[in-house]
């Protein structure tokens, strides 16, 4: 037998059974199981196993079993396949016919198929798995006795490339009969592979439910894996155009799509480049691409890209129902580093486009290079740095008062042509610190370029009379060049514990740059003067130390204020400047000799807890701040008092605000902003009239990070370990990835799979959690001669061209946020200012569980000016065995919303039936 079995060129066949009886004519034998044991035949990787009998014909080459039985084949890599009945095997085709058999499928997600009769093919080429063909049976990946659900099909074949296909078929949750479908293809193949993408689509898109249904198509596409480092996908996206005309705000669309990701980790990049493009029925169209780069050259040089282009605004925006996108910039991002020794090199640029306008704010290039100290003697060490930066604002789009140019047309008749608006800035910045023998040289070295290369009206003063005229400039410019050394003393006394530190400077007697040239100095740099400036100034920090009560083992207040006092001898500025800058010596105190002192504060109380510990007795725990304020500063000048007649109308701070925090409020910010003057402080005109312009907060909390729980430890009550520290961690400081307003100024990509946003899921936690932020800003209303009203409804006309739908959504926007987007500043004093009105918002952030099944997620944006919501996220989500269901609505700002019901498997989550209803509005809103 050890030969036979060791002769080449032969298969071996073995047999294992109770008892056996071979019938030499017919070349038969039949296996029978021994009780309590199965019979068995295997040859090469085929196995057949039986607790009942095998049957075998050499001459046919045929296997029979009865019973139990189980088939398996070790050189494809299956799941064995088991059942009960008959089974025919045929060894030499590889084909078999089987009886209420159980197919177990491994994709990653177990799925467990079942036939009533079945066949099975076996691949000719070596390796591959059995195609098996089925009528009657289930599918389902629920590995309970009694599934959960499964699908009842008529007809079955998983072919040997792991891939599933089903007709007629009909699926149950639990015994009730749910919905009938007449095909289902599924790739059940692991890891990466091509294949057909799967489509997107509701019930409503098969069946309309109304008449004032639009159909929505996803995704049809297909899939490429092009190598082990890149993979391409292109898929299509249609909505339909029924009922749509030339003039309806819903034509319809097709959508051609298009992605390539390449990812090479020993080459150190990766990305992906997508493409989308949009043809409505109405005849427009829009081209967006997105270009997302990550390459490490070297351990010191890395680069990375983030660009997005979008050919019309207008039909990106109007076509989203995502709020997010609806609302966030059209961003991109370029920036490389390298470092050069102790030097660090980065170069960049960003580029803006806002959704539904023409406006393009561009910086490009930034450069900036800066080192750490480079010692270059014992005695001596220089760290210089050096920043360029170069922004561009082309297409403007705010209101002016020159905004058309009339012209006379080809027939003679007046006319009327919009005049182009743009505006260039550059900025040139040298910092060149030397510190001698441990005293620090700073030396300072600024310049800056603008122009406004658009008609602008401007208020010129005389400079002796300020007496005042109007005059309209074509164009307007400024540069200024600025050079500020000072030189830091060491404290004095060494290290005392006032921190008395003194500082001398070589400071501007006008707050200005020192040479400025603009369009009033005929392109010529005129300069003013220079003074020594000297100054003083201590930061002490006083303690003081209080015992404890109840659950506090000590408390410690500590004040930190810092006073400083700065002296400059009197001054003159020239004429020539003053009119450069657009001031005059009406009221002008500049000049004058300063003599002021500075104070600001800083206050924190912090506590710690007592601990009862078994082994050591009472311990205390690590400190924690009852509460923290910090003030802005403020500066008083006796001299400018002295001259003005007034005391505390000579405050020289222009703004001041404060901020608080307390670590027994998690992630609680507040903060505001107070405007003290009405006018320039530098001019005796100027009147103390505080007024508040920004206030903003944010709140934090969650089920383990709320201030209850601190509170019911205070009063001695036990709370579990994730409760017991009141202390914020990173995640409760840093904005979370679904914090609305967050999302809402992120860059999104307009094109390829990123574009479509995430789904409606809501995160599987227990408990509740809850993120407040709250905003309002009022800025100051100008006064004067050249003031214009920042009217959202003048703007948006001119923005629209008669299209309601474009004025509506720019209305909306412009009222929840008009000062993200202020118009640009004028060159000099005397130019346009514009009124800003007051917005005030409410951002809304909360998940909760009504139950340990079901979730609930609201996100929402109230304008607390107009008393109505901007936008919304409802979500409804019921966690099943099996299944995830998910009911959404969505209210974008431009009017557009949608209600979404999915209920999708989780095994296999594009296999879901959804509702889908979508609608595009005039932008107002329906609350």
């Amino acid at each position: 037998m050890r030969a036979l079995l060791a002769k080449p060129g032969y298969l071996q066949t073995k047999y294992q059974g109770g008892a056996a009886t071979f019938d030499a004519d017919q070349r038969a034998l039949d296996l029978r199981a021994a009780p309590k044991d199965v019979a068995a035949v295997k040859r090469a990787t085929q196995t057949v196993v039986s607790d009942t009998g095998i049957f075998y014909q050499e001459a046919a080459h045929r296997t029979t079993a009865l019973g139990h039985y189980v088939l398996s084949d070790s050189g494809s890599g299956q799941a064995d396949i088991k059942g009960f009945g008959q089974v025919e095997y045929d060894l030499r085709t590889g084909t078999g016919r089987i009886q209420n058999a159980r197919l177990p499928i491994n994709n990653g997600q177990m799925w467990f198929l079942t036939v009533d009769r079945g066949a099975l093919v076996t691949d000719s080429a070596p390796g591959k798995a059995m195609s098996e063909y089925g009528r009657g049976g289930t599918l389902t990946s629920c590995d309970d006795s009694i599934p959960d659900y499964h699908f009842v099909f008529k007809d079955v074949k998983h072919t040997s490339a792991n891939t599933i296909v089903a007709r007629s078929l009909l699926l149950y949750i639990k015994d009730v009969p749910v919905v009938w479908l007449p095909f289902m293809f599924t790739d059940a193949r692991v890891g990466r592979h091509s294949g057909i993408l799967t489509p997107r689509f509701g019930v409503g898109d098969i069946v309309r439910n109304s008449a004032s249904y639009r159909r929505n198509v996803e995704n049809v596409g297909y899939y490429w894996v092009l190598s082990d480092y890149m993979d391409a996908a292109t898929w299509l996206d249609w909505r339909s155009s029924s009922g749509g005309d030339n003039n309806s705000l819903d034509p319809g669309w097709l959508r051609l799509n298009g992605e390539w990701q390449y990812r090479w980790l020993d080459r150190f990049l990766s990305g992906r480049l997508g493409t989308a493009y949009t043809s409505q029925r109405d005849g427009s169209n829009n081209l967006a691409l997105s270009w997302a780069h990550q390459q490490e050259f070297s351990r010191n040089s890395h680069l990375t890209t983030n660009l997005n282009y979008v050919k019309n605004t207008t039909l990106q925006r109007q076509n989203t129902f995502n709020p997010y996108a609806a609302l966030a910039t059209i961003s991109s991002s370029l920036n490389y580093q390298q470092k050069i020794g102790p030097a660090s090199l980065s170069l960049g640029g960003t580029r803006k486009q806002y959704p539904g306008r023409e406006q393009v704010d561009q910086t490009l290039p930034t450069l900036s290079l800066t080192t750490g100290p480079v010692r270059l003697a014992n005695w001596l060490t220089w760290t210089p740095n050096f920043n360029y930066t170069t922004s561009q604002t082309t297409h403007m789009d705010q209101p002016g008062v020159v905004t058309y140019r009339y012209v006379t047309n080809a027939s003679g008749a007046r006319d009327s042509v919009k005049i182009a608006r743009s505006s260039y800035t550059s900025q040139l910045s040298f910092d060149t610190p030397i510190q001698i023998f441990g005293y620090n040289i700073r030396n300072a070295f600024r310049i800056n370029q603008q122009r406004n290369d658009f008609p602008e009206q401007k208020v010129i003063y005389d400079v002796e009379t300020g007496a005042q005229q109007t005059r309209i400039y074509a164009s307007t410019f400024r540069s200024d060049i600025d050079w500020t050394p000072d030189f830091q003393i060491p404290p004095l006394l060494g290290h005392n514990k006032f921190n008395l530190t003194p500082t001398i400077a070589l400071a501007n007697v006008d707050p200005g740059p020192f040479w400025v040239k603009t369009e009033r100095t005929n392109g010529e740099y005129v300069h003013q003067s220079k003074r020594l400036s000297f100054g003083l100034s201590a930061a002490p920090t006083i303690y003081g130390l209080f015992p404890g009560f109840g659950p506090f083992a000590r408390l410690r207040h500590s004040v930190s204020p810092t006073v400083g006092y700065t002296y400059a001898p009197r001054a003159d500025v020239s004429d020539a400047y003053l009119n450069a800058i657009g001031a005059t010596r009406q009221g002008y105190r500049g000049g004058l000799q300063q003599n002021a002192v500075s104070f600001g504060l800083s206050t924190a109380v912090d506590s710690k807890f007592k601990v009862k510990s078994d082994s050591t007795g009472t311990q205390t725990s690590p400190s924690q701040k009852l509460v923290s304020i910090q003030f802005t500063p403020l500066a008083y000048d006796f001299e400018v008092a002295h001259h003005a007649g007034g005391a505390i109308a000579r405050l020289t701070t222009q703004t001041w605000g404060y901020s608080l925090h307390s670590d027994f409020l998690p992630g609680l910010q507040f903060s505001t902003n107070y405007s003290l003057f009405q006018g320039s402080t530098l001019s005796d005109t100027a009147v103390f009239k505080p007024y508040r312009e920004n206030v903003s907060a944010s709140l934090n909390i969650s089920q383990t990070e709320n201030p209850f729980a601190v509170f019911a430890r205070l009063f001695g009550k036990a709370v579990p370990e994730a409760q017991k520290s009141p202390t914020p961690t990173t995640d409760q400081v840093r904005p979370r990835p679904d914090d609305a307003l967050a999302r809402q100024v992120a860059a999104l990509p307009v094109a390829g799979s990123g574009s479509r946003g995430e789904r409606f899921l809501l995160p599987q936690t227990q408990g509740w959690r809850a993120s407040f932020t709250f905003s309002s800003s009022r800025p100051r209303p100008p006064t004067g001669n050249n003031v214009l009203d920042f009217d959202p409804r003048q703007r948006c006309e001119q923005l629209s061209g008669g299209n309601s739908f474009i004025f509506n959504t720019c209305l909306e926007q412009l009222r929840v946020a008009p000062t993200t987007d202020t118009p640009v500043q004028s060159t000099t004093l005397g130019g346009q200012a514009y009124r800003i009105p007051a917005t005030t918002s409410l951002n809304g952030n909360m998940n909760f569980n009504l139950t340990p099944k079901w979730a609930v997620g609201w996100q929402t944006t109230y304008d607390l000016e107009r008393h109505e919501f901007a936008s919304h996220i409802v979500q409804l989500q019921r966690d099943i065995h099996d299944w995830r269901a998910t009911f959404a609505f969505t209210q974008s700002p431009n009017g557009n919303f949608a209600f979404n019901f999915s209920i999708a498997l989780k095994a296999e989550p594009d296999l879901k039936f959804d509702y889908n209803r979508a609608t595009v509005r005039s932008g107002i809103s329906p609350f």
